[in-house]
């Protein structure tokens, strides 16, 4: 799951925004530090993240929002968000950036007459600095005040322990071209071996009896001069 969240997340990034590696690194960056301090995974973060992606141009945006985001999960959500919840989320946040705003009015999200101004004709600098404010306002820092619990904090080392097996799943899938190899390499090996072996014995059972035919073959042909230049006669 987290390799697919990168790979969708740096696909968007650099079509919609001509995205560099220190750019998408950037945002991988802020979803892990965003889970040291929270409770929400940063592969689940990184769905959300490449699903508000389609909304914008700009890398600065992601960074104002994926906070944001990870509040309204928590929130919406609880413990349980899974990269689903985070792209309906993303979603949600993405229209209000193209002004919808009556969709953060159905999930319970108020704000002013003003700030509705801004989310419809702001810069996109503007409109995701006050989206993010709006959702402040509403839920404030759940991720973070979540994570004080006891259960928060259960979540957090799982969330850890999870960063350790993708860990231990990239380093197998990185030496799995070499480990079959290595594998193929020893069944040839051992192919090759047996072929060896087979070949000697054939040798071993077939010069004893090559060797009998020729001392045959030799006295034969000894008895046979013999006869000859003694003037013997077979009876």
């Amino acid at each position: 799951m987290q390799i697919q969240a990168e790979t969708q997340l740096a696909t968007v990034m650099r079509q919609r925004m001509q995205a560099t590696d220190a750019d998408i690194n950037a945002i991988k960056k802020l979803a892990s530090e965003q889970q040291k301090l929270g409770v929400v995974g940063d592969e689940v973060q990184l769905a959300g993240a490449q699903q508000i992606a389609t909304f914008l141009t700009q890398r600065r945006s992601i960074e104002t929002l994926l906070p944001a985001m990870n509040d309204l999960l928590v929130q919406q959500k609880g413990l349980k968000a899974t990269g689903n919840d985070a792209v309906a989320v993303a979603n949600l946040m993405g229209k209000a950036m193209q002004g919808q705003t009556s969709a953060l009015k159905r999930v319970g999200i108020t704000f002013s007459e003003a700030q509705a101004k801004v989310m419809q004709y702001g810069t996109e600098s503007e409109r995701s600095a006050m989206l993010a404010q709006i959702i402040t306002d509403n839920v404030g820092h759940m991720n973070a005040e979540v994570a004080k619990t006891d259960v928060g904090k259960l979540k957090q080392q799982a969330n850890a322990l999870g960063d350790v097996k993708e860990g231990w799943g990239a380093v197998a899938m990185s030496v799995q071209p070499y480990v079959a190899f290595a594998s193929q390499l020893t069944t040839m090996t051992t192919g090759v071996i047996r072929l060896v072996d087979g070949t000697n014995l054939l040798i071993k059972r077939l010069i004893p009896a090559s060797v009998a035919f020729k001392a045959n073959e030799i006295a034969a042909n000894a008895a046979s001069a013999a006869a000859t230049k003694y003037g013997w006669s077979a009876r």
